[in-house]
């Protein structure tokens, strides 16, 4: 049987490849059969001709036998299938017939394909990532692993310098450190920047010329060369101003001085998003084996070396290294991987698990193309005779879908255009804007590129086949099915095609989906609102916000005593701002705190000696942390509601005290005066600022002394807030708010000019006032308002074509019975009742199905609400205008719905009996 089965599709497919080889070999085959059978014929005395003509009779029509052949090949329903140029011709044609099915059908195809395309793209980045470099492929990054912490070692300057001198698979091998200084030009206030100490094997690994000037040479890195600088495109811009003549202009990184010697074109940003690159002169003689500072090493694989091949002579040189030297790579093992890879690994499980995303976008897809077939089935239900014609002239049922998957395949091939190309300028913003928000400001890598790829465009027109399938299909099939009892009945006035159960579904979902959305969009936006009105009690715009930070050689490390080095310089330098920062009369104050007010703030789960409401958790109540200048509330003027400011006692290591927010009172102590009781850590996120205890027990106790209002602890829906003493630069990093007469960000430039003549090092980020601080949370908010009223535009768009056609063919399906009825004496109202009742039911359903959602997302709203502040003191009135604005929008749904039945009910009530016959005749 499995034998059968294989030659059969292979019969098949060489009918359907070799077509006309397939057809010749017929035709040679029924002429070699005639010509034996004629001379056949002349041997028994017939002539030549009355043989050939005798022969053909016998044999009977070869046409007949051509298609039982294709038949048995399973031929004859290809050809059912197949597509013409007319087809895709007719396809055209409707799209310019139908300009309001064209407009709303084309934009909801394009609308998925988009979302589709923008969301492949920016996944297919992640999980494949790849360089847009010439060798892009062939380029690695090498790093030793500890296997006992499972984590990168990144001290390895002696190990690149041996691996640079015996690696022979990899090609200009080099290495960079990543650095964060102050870039100050003449004239301009300096700003910080990404800065890649690396080696000029980097610029000829990359084979990218710079733009102007030249890139890093190994001569740059010799002791007493003169200190080069390349800069990127955007430095230029922003810094330099685009000026031609920047070549030659001298700079400072921190503290030491260059010249510029070459900008970068737009978009490189080796090693991974960075602005500025310098020579690489680290020296191993300088550090001992296993120390130094944390470098990252990249190189091209040798012409004709795989990766596995470099892996197993990096493997050898790391056994050779841990017999060598075994207090220092021991439990050193290198390893070795595309570059990219390097930075982002998703490989298996959760590569698939993160293009599995991509599932709800086509599922999104097909909810919206399920409603573009609703609309052209009423269209395809308007060209009934049209299509019971052609059968009755020999068209087969699959010739009539693929008539019609044609006409859906090109309205869906025109609105994937739209759609890629929107996908395109749609990547591009959120590369450049909300990502970048999301991140907290830091860029994406350099690797990723908004344009889209070839699998990309693939995949967009891909999914636009499978609009046409849902579209296309899903109608023609009802339209055609029983066709032939259509073709009986047609004469009689009834039968054709009619809506089901299936059509039901769609609409009542479509209602449901356009009133839900537009609702969870307008809570998203409350929230955001709600974050940007809240009241801190004090004047934000005159108070000027940043984070503070000094240079240092590469990111910590546990166990390195640079940290504490760090800490110290940092202990020093910042008491020293602030008091240089006092003596300028424009401030009015200056204090710290590790958060600032508004944004986000970490979480740890306490309890309270006595006093306390049962937390809902048990692991106690989940608060936030700050840590403060003891000066802050009186910085900020906002004195306490009761209880005492900290003052410099309360910086002593013994004494630990804390005080409270307003919101912490309500929900924390149920509204019970909090001053004298003790809080101690539990369990939740590991805070700096509460000490844990020993084996993960309770931590110590700290004595509630003071309660403040709420001036932005903020932490999701947990606004309670513990703030504890910060000695200034007693942690690392803290955050500045300067006091200042007048508008704060005036007097941006002013705090970076005094930051940089205390100390070159110091480095500020997120210089802004206080009262902009919550712009990137914003941001996300209203990206996600953006996005779900995008959605529901298109599902109400949808609703509405969809409606109006349900209308329109409920109409012109039962013209002859309206005007039977008329003739009759019925009254209107009736009518239109009992032509209408369905429709309008199936909107009531859906607008009940959304309104159910939308009460549901209100329910658990308010139970997370209520863990943030008690019930009780949560007033009737501020929770009963949610289910006010929930039925107000679904009255509004359901006129708007209405609406879209005015034209189809003015038709019917003006059909009269004798059109009713005219139409039937």
């Amino acid at each position: 049987m499995i034998a059968r089965v294989i030659a059969r599709i292979r019969s098949l497919w060489r009918g359907v490849r070799h077509r006309d080889d397939v057809e010749a070999g017929l035709d040679d085959e029924f002429r070699l059969h005639l010509e034996l059978r004629a001379q056949d014929l002349v041997r028994t005395g017939l002539s030549p001709a009355d043989a050939a003509r005798q022969a053909r009779l016998e044999f009977g029509s070869t046409e007949r036998y051509k298609d039982e052949s294709r038949a048995s090949r399973g031929l004859r329903r290809i050809d059912g299938l197949r597509f013409s140029w007319l087809d895709f011709k007719l396809g055209f044609r409707m799209l310019l017939r139908y300009p309001g099915l064209t407009l709303v059908g084309g934009f909801a195809i394009a609308f998925g394909v988009w979302v589709g395309a923008g969301t492949f793209e920016f996944l297919s980045q992640v999980v494949s990532p790849k360089l847009p470099l010439p060798d892009g492929d062939r380029i690695v990054a090498l790093y030793n692993v500890d296997i006992r912490k499972s984590d990168r070692e990144p001290r390895a300057i002696h190990d690149f310098e041996r691996w640079r001198r015996e690696l022979r698979s990899v090609e200009e091998l080099g290495a960079f450190r990543p650095l964060e200084r102050n870039l100050n030009v003449a004239g301009a206030t300096g700003e910080p920047v990404l800065v890649a100490e690396i080696t000029a094997s980097a610029f000829r690994l990359m084979r990218t010329p710079a733009r102007l000037g030249r890139t890093l040479v190994d001569d740059d890195a010799r002791a007493g060369a003169a200190n080069a600088v390349v800069i990127s495109h955007a430095v230029w811009q922003a810094r330099f101003g685009g000026d031609p003549a920047v070549l030659g202009r001298p700079v400072q990184l921190g503290t030491t001085p260059g010249i510029v010697v070459g900008v970068m074109p737009e978009g490189f940003g080796f090693p991974l998003a960075h602005d500025v690159w310098v020579p690489f002169r680290l020296n191993a003689l300088d550090y001992e084996r296993g120390a130094g500072p944390g470098i990252g090493m990249f190189g091209r694989l040798a012409s004709g070396v795989r990766l596995a091949e470099a892996q197993a002579e990096l493997a050898v040189l790391g056994q050779r290294a841990s017999i060598d030297f075994p207090l220092t790579h021991e439990h050193l093992r290198p390893r070795i991987r595309p570059y990219a890879r390097s930075f982002m690994n998703v490989e298996g499980a959760s590569a698939a698990i993160l293009m599995s995303f991509n599932l709800p976008v086509v599922m999104l897809l097909v909810l919206i193309c399920s409603n573009v077939a609703l609309l052209l089935f009423a269209r395809a239900a308007t060209r009934e005779t049209e299509l019971i014609v052609r059968t009755a002239l020999g068209a087969s049922r699959g010739r009539i879908i693929t008539q019609l998957f044609a006409e859906a395949l090109v309205l869906g091939v025109a609105a994937a255009a739209v759609g890629l190309a929107a996908a395109r300028f749609g990547l591009q913003w959120a590369f450049d804007t909300l990502v970048p928000e999301l991140l907290d400001g830091n860029p994406l890598p350099f690797w990723f590129r908004s344009s889209l790829s070839p699998a990309t465009v693939a995949y967009g027109f891909l999914l636009a086949v499978v609009a046409a399938v849902v579209a296309g299909v899903m109608p023609a099939l009802k339209i055609t099915h029983g066709v032939g009892v259509q073709l009986r009945s047609a004469t009689a006035g009834g039968g054709g095609p009619r809506f089901g159960g299936v059509w039901t579904t769609i609409i009542v979902l479509q209602v449901a989906v356009t009133t839900a959305f537009p609702a969870i969009a307008l809570f998203v936006h409350q929230e955001g609102r709600r974050i940007e009105t809240h009241d801190l009690g004090f004047p934000a715009n005159q108070y000027l916000g940043a984070r503070v930070e000094l240079d240092r050689e590469a990111a910590f490390t546990q166990g390195d005593s640079t940290a504490a080095a760090l800490l110290a310089r940092y202990s020093r330098t910042v008491p020293a701002l602030e008091r240089r920062l006092e003596a300028n009369p424009a401030i009015t104050a200056v204090t710290w705190v590790d958060k600032l007010p508004r944004t986000y703030h970490g979480w740890t789960q306490i309890e309270v000696d006595e006093g306390a409401v049962q937390p809902r958790d048990p692991r106690g109540h989940r608060v936030s942390v700050a840590s403060i200048a003891p000066d802050y509330f009186d910085a900020l003027g906002t004195p306490l509601l009761y209880g005492r400011e900290f003052h410099s006692g309360d910086l002593a290591p013994d004494v630990r005290t804390v005080i409270v927010n307003e919101p912490f009172v309500r929900r924390v102590m149920g509204g019970r005066n909090p001053v004298g009781r003790r809080v101690r850590y539990r369990d939740g996120e590991r805070m700096p600022t509460l000490e844990r205890g020993e084996n993960d027990a309770p931590g110590p106790w700290y004595e509630i002394i003071g309660v403040a209002r709420d001036i932005g602890t903020t932490n999701g829906w947990g606004r309670a807030g513990i703030y504890r003493p910060v000695a200034a630069g007693g942690a690392y990093p803290l955050h500045i708010a300067v006091g200042v007469t007048g508008d704060a960000r005036s007097f941006a430039s002013d705090l970076r000019d005094v930051a940089a003549e205390l100390d070159p090092t110091l480095r500020l980020y997120d210089v802004m006032p206080l009262s902009a601080v919550t712009d990137r949370e914003l941001a996300f908010y209203a990206f996600w308002v953006r996005g779900t009223a995008a959605v529901s535009g298109v599902a109400l768009l949808l609703s509405l074509a969809a409606i109006y056609s349900v209308m329109s063919f409920t109409v012109s399906r039962r013209t002859r019975e309206i005007g039977v009825r008329v003739a009759l004496g019925s009254d209107p109202r009736r009518i239109v009742t009992a032509i209408f009742r369905r429709p309008l039911t199936q909107v009531a359903f859906g607008v009940l199905a959304g309104a159910i959602f939308v009460a549901f997302m209100v329910t658990q709203v308010s139970a997370i609400g209520a863990a943030v502040e008690p019930l009780h003191q949560r007033t009737l009135a501020t929770e009963a205008w949610k289910v006010v604005l929930v039925a107000g929008y679904a009255v509004l749904v359901i006129l708007v719905c209405l609406l879209a039945c005015l034209v189809p009910t003015r038709r019917a009530l003006r059909v009269q009996p004798i059109e009713a016959l005219r139409v039937d005749a």
